[in-house]
């Protein structure tokens, strides 16, 4: 097993995929270590992406690159300003809600933290400052992974056969809790309010203009929470509903535009559904190994409490360095076994699992919030993670309530079904 953790952190400091490093790795332990077939490893390969939850995946995230050329998010904020534009910190407040309810239409952070970012960065500046709003809204992204319907809970679900709707419906009441939490801190740190006047006549025009945008993510959850769709045909349907809406209704699309976003979608569902075949066959390999059952039985006498503050500390280590798809597809599958022997809620390591990953979203020195929002505003990454700190702090105080009171929210599915 040592052989098998040296070739892998060997593969990540030459710089390879880390891909290559699991599938090297679990190719070593099967042949070499379990004398598994190397025909089974091929079986293994097929089966990991062959799961049809896994279907919501591509769908959700041609939502969001759709979401992000169209003119979408601009209709959503301005259906939420002019009814907090009397609101102390109404502004900053307005990116929040956006970031939420982007969430809600297509689970990807970078996603909702460039297209929020582009609209809402100067007015933030305005009225809170350059340095407050770069912190903002790369923070705030990172709700889009935690508000149902999210990525990270589609590939944990798969990776330790959750259920996906059990897995949503409890990420609601963290992604309230959030929002309430940084609410609280923009409304503490802004001034006072604006000086306008409320405007029904514009609150209303707004909210006209950004109806069909605000209806998405009522028929995406509605239609999972009432049961009349799965997931995975919910994301259909958002994927549908982004392409249409724009190209129909608000004539944003280009045939290049198009083109554009259909090949960066392609490439980014390319990358993880790899990522899930060759995690598949490391995890399997581990398993057959008894590694998890090992772990186990090590870790057995230790206190669930105890528990939880180690995996929170290696899986925001582990965020800094690995985006969330790869930390879940390793470390979810080993965790599971360890975590049922100490009577720990499967839906409350998911939600764990997906907050710790939302943090490592926007920490140094891999989060991809930081990249996004330094490609979009050319900005220093040394001012965009000094305008961190606060939030790093904020979000902290979050996990802690997540992780010692599962109470709040593992309730939810259990009361609906």
């Amino acid at each position: 097993m040592l052989i098998a953790i040296v070739m892998f952190i060997c593969f990540l400091l030459m710089g390879f995929p880390i891909y290559i490093g699991l599938l090297a790795v679990g190719v070593y332990l099967q042949l070499f270590v379990n004398h598994i077939p190397p025909d089974m490893m091929i079986s293994a390969l097929f089966d990991g992406v062959n799961k049809p939850s896994l279907l919501a995946i591509p769908f959700f995230l041609l939502a969001g690159g759709l979401m992000e050329h169209s003119s979408m998010s601009a209709r959503l904020v301005g259906a939420i300003k002019p009814w907090l534009r009397r609101v102390k910190g109404g502004i900053p407040l307005t990116a929040l809600v956006a970031n939420e309810i982007f969430g809600a239409m297509s689970g990807s952070a970078p996603a909702a933290t460039a297209t929020i970012g582009r609209v809402m960065l100067p007015a933030i500046t305005e009225t809170n400052g350059e340095k407050f709003g770069l912190g903002l809204l790369t923070s705030a992204g990172a709700i889009a992974i935690i508000m149902p319907p999210s990525i990270n809970m589609i590939v944990f679900a798969a990776a330790t056969d959750t259920s996906i709707g059990d897995l949503f419906l409890a990420g609601i009441i963290p992604a309230l809790i959030v929002l309430v939490i940084i609410g609280c801190y923009i409304v503490y740190t802004s001034k006072r309010a604006s000086g306008e006047k409320f405007n029904l006549r514009e609150a209303v025009g707004g909210l006209i203009q950004g109806f069909w945008v605000l209806l998405l993510p009522v028929i995406i959850l509605g239609g999972i929470y009432s049961g009349i769709c799965t997931p995975t045909e919910a994301g259909a349907v958002a994927a549908v509903y982004a392409l249409l809406l724009p190209l129909l209704v608000f004539k944003d699309f280009t045939w290049k535009v198009l083109k554009g976003t259909f090949i960066e979608s392609a490439l980014l569902n390319a990358q993880i559904f790899i990522l899930v075949a060759a995690s598949i066959v490391f995890s399997q390999a581990l398993t057959i190994a008894q590694v998890p059952q090992q772990l186990a039985q090590e870790l057995a006498g230790m206190s669930p409490y105890l528990f939880l503050l180690g995996l929170n500390i290696l899986l925001l280590i582990v965020g800094c360095f690995f985006d969330p798809v790869s930390a879940v597809l390793v470390l979810a599958p080993m965790m599971i076994p360890i975590t049922n022997q100490l009577g720990i809620n499967p839906i409350h390591m998911g939600i764990v699992f997906t907050v710790n990953l939302a943090i490592g979203m926007f920490t140094p020195p891999f989060g991809l919030n930081l990249f996004v929002m330094q490609s979009i505003f050319k900005k220093t990454m040394e001012a965009i993670v000094d305008s961190i700190r606060p939030f790093i702090v904020l979000y902290l105080l979050f996990l802690v309530i997540i992780t010692y009171l599962p109470e709040l929210y593992v309730w939810l599915p259990q009361t609906l079904k």
